[in-house]
């Protein structure tokens, strides 16, 4: 027999299995990591869009307060140069509130659209104290 034979080999290193291994739960990770980071971008996106079309709604109703104290039951506007594909409308109905003494109270319903064409409505009771 000859000496190679003879003596054990120590194999330092890794076979190609264990990288291969290695590889595909790499891959896995970042997969799953890469999932959880869209769809936490996707509801930051979502947010946002929520968080600005809510605060359209209480920027238009408040208008809409101060048009139905002055008289104006229905109207229209914008929201400037840094929104101009947003709008909104409002109109608003006289309350009739039963007893002895006549309470000026009006529905607003206020309606924001985006630029996609969707919708957002909002309703509100106003006491009209110019009345």
């Amino acid at each position: 027999m000859s000496r190679n034979a003879e003596k054990p080999r120590d194999h330092a290193g890794f076979t190609l299995i264990e990288v291969l291994v290695a590889l595909a739960l790499l891959g896995m990770t970042a997969v799953v990591l890469l999932d959880a980071h869209y769809g936490a971008m996707r509801l930051f996106t979502d947010t946002r869009d929520e968080v600005l079309m809510q605060g359209f709604l209480e920027r238009a109703l408040g208008q809409a307060e101060v048009e139905v104290m002055s008289g104006s039951l229905d109207g229209s506007g914008t929201f400037g140069k840094r929104y101009p594909d947003y709008s909104y409308t409002y109109t608003a109905q006289a309350e009739e509130v039963k007893g002895s003494v006549t309470i000026p109270l009006y529905t607003v319903t206020v309606s924001v659209t985006d630029p996609d064409g969707q919708s957002r409505t909002m309703t509100e009771l106003v006491y009209n104290m110019s009345e």
